[in-house]
């Protein structure tokens, strides 16, 4: 038995396991998955803002992401979207950003916190934290608006560029090869998107100067891999299981919801172990 968990992967895996359960990486993760549940519903009302004011396909939209997020989820966002469709008040739009970044901001200083207790950093000042945590919203804006823009940039946009574009221009593009290889490549923007949002966060929650930038970006390559990985997994299963309706009726999609939220923000934090424990083997190493 000493001999088994002596082998690197097992204890790697355990060590990662105690500073999951010291730190209360669990309940950061649900602490975490409340926020995002706040920023949720105002972030619907921003996107069909956008797809109002451009005059675009809803339906496009919902079959993009029918790939990656779970149907309970899906049909939560297609309801609320549904409602809200015939609204396209400024106010309205105002006072969802406002709490998007009121509750997403709240959610990144529960990330930030429990990536100062991985790394055992003193206490950073409350004003500092909240302007970081604000900045990191926007961004987080920012890509939301940005995977709408993939999302809905299809065949028009490339037959709308073949119509622009000077003959000799248009001819030497192969304009149809790239519409047909687009509806894959969107998916690997969306993916670079989430990493390099994961990445500033995991940048901003690391202290400065004991940890490689390596490992920040190896763990916020495998933390994003395993949020998508683990999104379509979860698609999947609720896909097949034709029962979890019959056990919590009409809240069973806010059931999944939650679940897969919870699960996203596990793995978030679970990146953020990992880093640090790689971080303390290098240190180990060097010592």
């Amino acid at each position: 038995m000493k001999k088994w968990l002596s082998l690197s992967p097992v204890s790697f895996a355990l060590e990662m396991a105690d500073l999951y359960g010291r730190v209360g990486v669990s309940r950061s993760a649900a602490a975490l998955s409340y926020f995002l549940i706040l920023t949720l519903f105002p972030l619907l009302v921003c996107v069909n803002y956008f797809i109002g004011l451009f005059h675009l396909d809803l339906e496009q939209f919902l079959t993009t992401l029918d790939q990656l997020l779970p149907t309970g989820v899906l049909t939560i966002m297609s309801d609320y979207l549904s409602y809200v469709a015939d609204i396209q008040s400024p106010a309205l739009l105002l006072a969802s950003l406002f709490t998007i970044l009121f509750s997403a901001s709240a959610g990144l200083r529960t990330l930030l916190l429990t990536m100062d207790q991985l790394y055992e950093r003193e206490v950073v000042h409350p004003f500092r934290r909240l302007a970081a945590s604000v900045i990191l919203s926007l961004l987080f804006l920012l890509t939301v608006y940005l995977s709408v823009v993939v999302i809905f940039t299809g065949d028009w946009f490339f037959t709308l560029l073949q119509s622009h574009l000077p003959d000799y221009i248009a001819r030497l593009l192969p304009l149809e090869a790239l519409s047909k290889l687009w509806v894959w490549l969107r998916y690997l923007l969306l993916f670079c998107f989430v990493m390099v949002l994961v990445l500033i966060v995991y940048r901003t929650g690391t202290p400065r100067g004991e940890v490689r930038r390596v490992v920040v970006l190896l763990s916020s390559l495998v933390a994003s891999f395993a949020i998508v990985a683990a999104s379509v997994v979860f698609s999947w299963f609720i896909g097949i299981s034709s029962r979890y309706a019959l056990v919590y009726g009409s809240l069973a999609s806010l059931i999944i919801l939650l679940v897969w939220l919870y699960l996203c923000c596990n793995i978030l934090l679970l990146g953020a172990v990992m880093g640090r424990v790689v971080s303390l083997r290098i240190l180990g190493k060097i010592r």
